[in-house]
């Protein structure tokens, strides 16, 4: 069976013997199997130091070796990773060794002179199935605690109650969801199934369960809530713990957004708390990803007419009038921080009627679908203002010289494109290009010239065209006088765009 790299079984090999962990890696074909060998050491101790590094999920372990025999071993590890599965090799059938064996909770005592590939194979899905139905129940365990937790009938105290922690003063939430980009708003993308989210999630936060109590819920493969003891009711959720939790879960999120609330004294609190986060969670639209952000930063949302601001923008028609609009809008957002949703279509209507406002050759030059990444409010933010000196000079032209950028930018490839439209606007060719200089400061032939630049540059970046054949496709009949401008302007020639770092 073929199984994508994400979701082999991890396995490590323990042995003294080299050559009985070369017959092991050579027994079956692993990864066609859904297994990946991780690593292999000589020693119970050298495996210890690897496996604190890089966990497994099954271990397979020699029972006779130097400094630390494979009971012990298991033993040592158990402190480790209470949840990884472990087999034992020996070469010798001893009563006492498969006695331990399973006190030890090893899935099997196998001996090597009987270890096939068929015996292999069995007891590595074994291991696995095994392993997975703990680790079901287990997350099933935690989430069901996490339930009974905010919805149990216990109304009292928390530290009443001997579950889910056992001497806690207070417990506190933290809700860490994807900030969805405007694009997967509208376009929500398959993502790992919870389960599997969660599987590697909880790898991850072995660490931090060492040294904090906590419970994991997740609403999705989008978004956990954690409960977490802490000593201070009243306080927030400790920074510390929050610090540590985005780095254990640095990546399984991106980008990622943190809201911690206040430490609940009694459950009633707690509930309070919970629904709070779940309202105002999406004002976490309006902080920077990884920024954690504490449940006060958000208050009840003020009142927000989304529909007026979606009749403004559909009814802004000029130039003159769409800058001040959009810079109040941007400015109320900042101000009101409306839920995401709500103002979702007033957003994209902003962003429509910019790019149709925006000159042709502006837009040519850059990448407006760039749009569709946002995720925050500040990269909405930063992204508006970054087109807005481009209204400003499209405001300052006439609708005439509007024209004749727009046609130069659809005809720069043409042969005759200056004389075509002089004959189109019937106007003398020498007039035009002075009322394009007095508005642009660039006469026909200029800008013609730097459209055709332009053009070859994105060709160039496509890197599926030859030299000549973007000198043709842009307008230039010489691929020699196309590379003297293209360095006149760019300070390096056609060629050097094909190779790194332009490319």
């Amino acid at each position: 069976m073929n199984q994508s790299e994400s979701s082999l079984c991890r396995v490590f090999l323990v042995d003294d013997d080299l050559l009985v962990l070369d017959d092991l890696r050579e027994l079956i074909a692993w990864e066609a199997e859904g297994f990946e060998i991780i690593g292999t050491a000589g020693n119970g101790e050298q495996a210890l130091a690897q496996l604190a590094r890089t966990p497994a999920d099954l271990v397979f372990v020699d029972i006779e070796m130097p400094r630390l025999n494979g009971l012990d071993f298991i033993r040592r590890l158990r402190q480790i990773d209470p949840q990884v599965q472990t087999l034992l090799l020996t070469a010798f059938s001893r009563f006492d060794y498969a006695r331990e064996a399973v006190s030890l909770g090893v899935y099997n005592y196998i001996l090597k002179h009987e270890l096939t590939a068929e015996v292999l194979l069995e007891n590595l899905r074994g291991m696995c199935e095994q392993r997975r139905q703990r680790k079901a129940a287990s997350y099933l365990d935690e989430q069901t605690r996490f339930r009974q937790l905010l919805w149990g009938n216990d109304e009292g105290a928390l530290d009443s109650a001997s579950e889910p922690f056992a001497s806690h003063k207070g417990i506190g939430l933290v809700c860490l969801r994807h900030l969805p980009s405007l694009d997967e708003l509208s376009h929500p993308a398959d993502t790992l199934s919870t389960d599997v989210f969660l599987a590697s999630v909880q790898q991850a936060l072995l660490p931090l369960r060492k040294t904090t109590s906590f419970l994991v819920f997740p609403q999705s493969a989008q978004e956990l809530w954690f409960a977490v003891e802490a000593d201070q009711p009243g306080d927030s959720v400790p920074y510390e713990f929050c610090t540590a939790l985005r780095e254990a879960l640095e990546n399984k999120l991106t980008p990622a957004g943190f809201f911690v609330s206040p430490i609940a004294p009694d459950r009633q609190e707690l509930r309070r708390l919970y629904r709070l986060m779940n309202q105002r969670q999406t004002q976490l639209f309006y902080f920077a990803p990884g920024r954690i952000t504490l449940l006060h930063e958000c208050p009840a949302f003020d009142p927000f007419d989304s529909a007026d601001w979606e009749v403004r923008l559909t009814q802004t028609d000029t130039l003159a009038a769409l800058r001040p609009v959009l810079s109040a809008f941007l400015d109320a957002l900042a101000q009101h921080r409306p839920p995401l949703p709500q103002v979702l279509l007033a957003i994209k209507l902003m962003l429509q009627k910019l790019q149709k406002m925006l000159p042709a050759a502006v837009l040519a030059d850059d990448n407006f679908s760039q749009w569709k990444t946002i995720s925050t409010f500040q990269e909405l933010n930063a992204f508006v203002h970054r087109w807005l000196p481009a209204l400003e000079t499209q405001a300052q032209t006439s609708r005439k010289t509007s024209f004749m950028l727009n046609y130069l930018q659809e005809h720069c490839a043409d042969e005759n494109v200056l004389d075509d439209l002089s004959q189109t606007l019937q106007m003398n060719r020498e007039y035009l290009s002075k009322l394009l200089k007095k508005e642009t400061g660039q006469t026909l032939a200029q800008t013609l010239l730097e459209l055709r630049l332009q053009k070859a540059m994105r060709l160039l970046k496509q890197n599926d065209l030859k030299i000549y054949e973007v000198a043709q496709r842009c307008g230039f009949h010489s691929s020699q006088y196309f590379a003297i401008v293209f360095y006149k302007k760019y300070h390096v020639y056609p060629s050097d765009i094909l190779k790194e770092p332009y490319a």
